[in-house]
């Protein structure tokens, strides 16, 4: 686990333009599984908006389901359900239609 978080993070550095989404997402599950929950909201907001700018469709998708995952388990049921519905809407713009 460590040592491929370790290879990726190295990735990232050297090209954020493809890695740097899913390294946020990487450090927002990690963080969502030791109760972290401040960090995770942060690591999944940075994932969604990397995922964005480097249009990576279906990535910003995962990042959003996932999110919605996390926030449903806090029991934030309308943030939830956003990032369920934005998930969605991503998914269904990559031509991901059985979603």
């Amino acid at each position: 686990g460590n040592e491929s978080k370790l290879t990726l993070k190295r990735w990232t550095e050297s090209s954020r333009w493809t890695f740097e989404n899913k390294w946020y997402l990487l450090e927002a599950e990690e963080s969502f599984s030791h109760n972290d929950y401040e960090a995770a909201k942060v690591f999944y907001k940075h994932a969604i908006s990397s995922a964005k700018l480097h249009k990576f469709v279906h990535e910003e998708a995962l990042a959003y389901e996932l999110a919605a995952y996390f926030y449903l388990e806090l029991g934030e049921m309308e943030q939830s359900m956003e990032y369920f519905l934005a998930a969605h809407e991503r998914y269904h713009e990559w031509g991901a239609f059985g979603k």
